[in-house]
């Protein structure tokens, strides 16, 4: 008979327990070894890092024989297979669960996606199991002291977000009992500080929660030399203001920004006055408004027509999501890629990271069938977001108990009573008169009362008012009135009469048009003419088109001075269901045919025009290669993401970054064509999540099968930039070597090779070398003409000149900036931004730098480009240092010292940032310095990161800061 499954305790004294009793661990040794495999598992841990853990510095003489007795100690009390031996060392290996802190985190997980009164239900359970300081007694042993950091910070979180629910569910006095504790014990956590404050604030003391933040404040500036951070600032501000809205209370200062440009109809906005003004006055008394109504009432025409009042009232932007297409498990990435974040990370952690330190109000459109997978990542955000105002669009409720609901019903009908004059008046009749006068100028409706009635026919319903006041002004409002029959009311759930309408739209179509409209149906985003004809050869598209836009079945988008076209929901959702088989295909086909033609305009003089076609097409090349995995047609798949690894200026953001991993690592991807150009795409997509192991065997996987040029570009490319980020230089630049040895290669391609090895020696100090491949990328730039690639090799060029002439590179970077900017090469004008950023700090040109800075921080924050992040904030450290604000300059180098996302220094960039940290501490001394350190450690990178801006902004205030030359 088996033993009894073994539990390990680590959230306090080291324990081991055995169905429910604990068992004794024989001495000090094995409970050590016990603890380091705990930490690491369940990766193995090397023989020589158990010993030193075991026995320090004080080794034994036969090390791994003594080790091997300790381990057999060990099996004996844990059972035999639950220490294991491998040519990498020793591992843990215990079923899940098996240790508290890992329970510990999957409670944690569990209670994220759940209603508020379950997720503090699961988080009470998750606080339960510490019983002490995580691996107590080793604490300050090397191996564990990360790690019980790590699940300190974790526990303090937990307790924070407890309070949150308790908050939410109106627990209030539970809340300011739990929050005092733990800021007696934890005296410099902001975030608990500004819990404390929202719980009093609500249990009627406020002057109590004013006198936190004050004392708060003499804190920080007495020991610190800091102000509380922006949040609490802005808290304080609210509580005297007695206007502190429902929900939890630390948020950033806010990000401004417009209303996103977002119609989703044309034409005048008729009847609505009172839902707007409903619509503005709630989402300014509530956190979470849900507009609800059936298919076709207007629900986000009313959204769109408010937005503008809406940004102004909350004094923050708008970030409009479209769902109505999406599947449940592509939300967060909808979300990510509306929001324009990067592909770093977890989605969901990057888009609740981003929002928890944004003030803004998010727009959720058309989440109809996405509504489970939408409540779950609303709770989330509801949970982190305090300064983020959430409206949704679909035709049910969230089901959430503080959400603010808003039935849009029709518009108003005439009464059968009502005079024609009256009746003109109404919502319903007045939509109708206005579209049918803009489709028929100067011609009114030859009877009134036909009018009205069609109006009560199609229940006031905006969409199919619309649609039927075109068709009137071809066929006549009695025409319609009698084609309109009893209705229609089909299984998808929009309403009857708008169903009806849209039928009699298409049925009015001759069938070459119908065909058109089906093919049209596929494309999820805007398309030209150029795409219609794509997809439907064969057939007339532009005369086609142009009656599709007169039966209002397609809409006119103005981009520039184009002309694009898109579809309503209903619309494409009816025509999609009535298109031929072979529409699916004509879609992916024009997927992979624009992607090629993009990529290969990209290295060449249209490469503004080849990079601005792909980012008005992501969404659809996102959606061509989802729906070509889903039917298993690989071979579409592969040639766009593999096209899309060739333009390695353009960021293609979470979506297609996610899809080129799995067409990479598709089984069958061997089997297609474009196979080795896919691989390598992959490879870039890894590189750019940060997965630099993952690339690397991708990356080798295209090398192996590239066969073209371009296919032995990309790999190496992706080689090079894993090899760049694991910290092996060497190999990198033997990779950017390798590219200019392939025969037939395109000069755009040889521009990045010798870029990067001129950015490689100038690292490395090598000034000479640095600006021969410099000079050489300028001189294949310009044989290629593409202006990304100009850019590229100048932003390189910027790089060698810095520390030898930094005022010639300020405007060397300045302009490759400039070029990158204005062609869309997204990846080019970071990198030569923050080189610019470097450039101005150390020529004394502090207010310009500023500005810069500021214009950064938001771009990379919303990118999730946390390693850019953190050097723009090394070189603000610099400019506050200089500018009187050395308190803010060392909590932030003093939190890049200790950030797993930071990179490493290198070159002359450790002697620089060593000697401002010198300069620092003679100035604040060593006892400020240290609490500055202490209060590093333990703010989350999104609060260094407000303090940062804040900062920023307060010296951007001072026109003309005197900040001497470095």
């Amino acid at each position: 008979m088996g033993q009894d499954p073994v539990e390990i305790g680590v959230l306090g004294t080291l324990e081991v327990r055995r169905a429910g009793a604990p068992v004794a661990l024989p001495g000090a040794r094995p409970r050590t070894a016990l603890a380091a495999l705990v930490v690491h598992a369940p990766h193995p841990v090397s023989v020589d890092a158990l010993v030193e853990a075991v026995w320090g510095d004080d080794g034994p003489a036969r090390p791994r024989g003594a080790l091997h007795t300790v381990v057999s100690r060990l099996r004996a009390v844990l059972g035999g297979e639950a220490v294991r031996a491998g040519p990498a060392g020793y591992r843990l290996a215990l079923p899940p669960g098996a240790v508290d802190a890992g329970r510990f985190e999957a409670l944690r997980s569990r209670a994220a996606g759940m209603p508020a009164p379950q997720a503090a239900g699961v988080l009470d359970e998750a606080l339960a199991l510490w019983r002490g300081p995580a691996y107590a007694e080793f604490a300050d042993h090397g191996f564990a002291a990360p790690e019980a950091a790590r699940l300190e910070e974790l526990r303090l979180r937990t307790v924070e977000d407890r309070a949150v629910l308790a908050l939410g569910t109106g627990a209030v006095d539970d809340a300011v009992a739990a929050l005092e504790d733990l800021v007696i014990r934890e005296p410099l956590r902001e975030r608990a500080h500004g819990l404390l404050m929202t719980a009093l604030y609500r249990a009627g003391r406020a002057a109590e929660a004013l006198e936190r933040y004050a004392a708060l404040r003499r804190s920080l500036a007495g020991e610190l030399g800091l102000d509380p951070t922006p949040a609490l600032q802005d808290l304080q501000r609210r509580i005297l203001g007695h206007d502190l809205l429902p929900g939890p209370p630390v948020a950033p200062a806010a990000v401004r920004g417009p209303a996103p440009a977002w119609p989703p109809a044309a034409g005048a906005f008729v009847g609505r006055e009172e839902e707007t003004a409903q619509l503005l006055r709630a989402v300014a008394a509530h956190r979470l408004v849900c507009v609800t109504g059936p298919g076709g009432v207007g629900k986000s025409r009313l959204v769109a027509e408010a937005l503008p009042g809406l940004c102004r009232r909350l004094a923050r932007p708008a970030v409009v999501v479209e769902l109505e297409d999406a599947a449940a498990a592509r939300v967060e990435a909808r979300v990510a890629a509306a929001l324009g974040l990067g592909a770093t990370g977890r989605l969901r952690e990057a888009v609740l990271e981003y929002l928890a330190a944004s003030s803004l109000l998010l727009v959720l459109d058309g989440g109809d069938r996405v509504l489970g997978a939408l409540r779950d990542l609303v709770d989330a955000v509801q949970r982190t977001a305090p300064r983020v105002h959430v409206v949704v669009t679909a035709r049910h409720r969230l089901e959430r108990p503080d959400e603010q609901v808003l039935p849009l019903a029709p518009l108003p009908l005439p009464d059968p009573e009502d005079t024609p004059e009256r009746a003109a008046r109404t919502g319903a009749v007045r939509l109708f008169l206005d579209r049918l006068g803009r489709a028929r100028p100067g011609a009114g409706p030859d009877a009134p009362a036909d009018v009205v009635e069609l109006c009560r026919r199609l229940d006031g319903v905006p969409l199919a008012l619309e649609l039927a006041a075109t068709q009137a002004a071809a066929l006549g409002v009695r025409a319609v009135l009698e084609g309109l029959g009893a209705g229609l009311e089909l299984e998808d759930g929009a309403h009857g009469p708008l169903r009806t309408v849209v039928t009699r739209s298409y049925d009015l179509l001759a069938p070459p048009d119908r065909a058109l409209l089906g093919r049209l149906a596929m494309f999820t985003g805007t398309f030209d003419l150029g795409a219609a004809e794509q997809v439907a050869p064969g057939t007339p598209a532009a005369a086609g088109l142009a009656r599709l836009v007169r039966a209002s079945l397609v809409l006119p988008v103005v981009d520039g001075a184009a002309t694009r076209y898109r579809l309503l929901g209903v619309v494409r959702a009816f025509a999609a269901e009535r298109a031929d088989a072979g529409a699916p295909e004509a879609h992916r086909r024009w997927a992979a045919d624009h992607a090629q033609r993009c990529a290969r305009a990209a290295i060449g003089p249209d490469c503004g025009a080849a990079l601005g076609g792909l980012e008005r097409t992501r969404a659809d090349l996102a959606a061509a290669v989802a729906g070509a995995l889903a039917a298993g047609r690989l071979e579409p798949a592969a040639r766009t993401v593999g096209a899309l690894g060739l333009c390695v200026h353009w960021v293609p953001g979470p979506v297609l970054s996610d899809l080129a991993l799995q067409v990479g690592e598709h089984p069958r991807l061997g089997s297609t064509g474009a196979g080795a150009l896919a691989l390598g795409a992959a490879a870039l997509a890894a590189d750019e999540r940060g997965e630099p192991g993952r690339a690397r065997r991708l990356g080798s996987r295209a090398l192996r099968a590239a066969r073209t040029p371009a296919e032995r570009y990309l790999a190496r490319a992706a080689l090079g930039i894993a090899a760049m980020y694991a910290g092996d230089r060497d190999e990198a630049a033997r990779h950017w070597r390798d590219v200019l040895t392939i025969a037939g290669l395109p000069e755009a391609y040889r521009v990045d090779a010798h870029a990067v090895l001129a950015l490689a020696h100038a690292t490395a100090g090598a000034a000479a070398p640095a600006e021969e491949h410099a000079a050489a990328a300028r001189r294949a730039a310009e044989r290629s003409g593409a202006a990304s690639r100009e850019a590229f090799a100048l932003y390189a060029s910027g790089e060698a000149l810095l520390p030898a002439d930094p005022e010639a590179a300020v405007e060397v970077l300045r302009e490759a900036a400039r070029i990158a900017e204005g062609v869309g090469a997204a990846q080019v004008s970071a990198v030569s931004s923050v080189a610019l950023l470097s450039a101005l700090t150390r020529t004394g040109r502090g207010a310009e730098a500023l500005d810069l800075a500021r214009t950064l921080l938001e771009v990379q924050r919303r990118g999730g480009h946390w390693p850019q992040l953190w050097t723009t904030l090394r070189i603000l450290a610099e400019l506050f240092a200089a500018g009187g604000c050395p308190e803010v300059a060392a909590l932030i180098l003093g939190a890049a010292e200790v950030a797993g996302s930071a990179p490493g220094l290198g070159g002359a960039d450790v002697e620089r940032y060593r000697a401002l940290q010198a300069g620092l501490r003679a100035e604040l001394g060593p006892e400020r310095t240290h609490r500055i350190a202490v209060l590093a450690r333990l703010l989350p990178r999104a609060e260094v990161l407000d303090r940062a801006r804040d900062t920023a902004e307060a010296l951007g205030a001072r026109r003309s800061p005197s900040f001497p030359g470095r």
